[in-house]
């Protein structure tokens, strides 16, 4: 087996079993995300609910969010 890092590749030295948990828990997660209700910041993106950061000029994303609250 290839012992080199990347996408798609995994150390020969990884537990099938831990692997496949992993797996699995990926997918619950983005289950999860796409269950999630999206809103619209008051920087303008959409993000999920649980997401939103209160800045000074508004709601935001993470993304936005130090930009918005320096004001």
């Amino acid at each position: 087996m290839d012992r080199e890092y990347g996408i798609g590749r995994i150390p020969a030295d990884v537990d099938p079993i831990e692997e496949q948990m992993a797996q699995e828990e990926a997918r619950r997660l983005t289950a999860r995300a796409r269950r999630s209700k999206m809103v619209k910041c008051a920087c303008g993106h959409t993000v999920p609910r649980g997401m939103v950061m209160s800045a000074s000029l508004g709601s935001s994303c993470p993304d936005c969010y130090d930009r918005m609250s320096d004001a």
